[in-house]
């Protein structure tokens, strides 16, 4: 019973300290349409193109790093526990993928505005 109560103790502390987050829960950061709502339909769907590019290669980094650090952290535990708490997480790749993502709400959100179809 006791051993039980270890593993469970110890998988929460496995699985708990990294900071690092997994594409699908990173969110989009509000940003303002004001400046797409300048451009006309072909330049927004040109903008639109570019930020989904952008958007693909970096949740793919968001993803690699995440399995990166979840794998370094196991590593870690194993190895010196106390390193674990000074794992980095993958803070900066999130960040740019919640801008991009932001960027294309906005541009999809001019489109609706200035009526372009798709």
């Amino acid at each position: 019973m006791k051993f039980k109560y270890l593993i469970i103790i110890g998988s929460l502390l496995l699985f708990g300290c990294s900071s690092a987050q997994k594409s699908s829960d990173v969110q989009a950061q509000n940003v303002s349409v004001a400046p797409y709502l300048k451009m006309d339909c072909k330049e927004l769907a040109t903008e639109s193109s570019s930020l989904v590019g952008k958007a693909n290669a970096l949740r793919s980094r968001v993803d690699s790093e995440y399995q990166s650090d979840k794998n370094v952290e196991l590593v870690t535990w194993i190895l010196f526990a106390p390193a674990a708490f000074w794992l980095d997480g993958n803070a900066e790749a999130a960040a740019e993928y919640s801008s991009i993502k932001g960027q294309l709400n906005a541009v999809q959100e001019a489109q609706k505005i200035n009526e372009c179809t798709l």
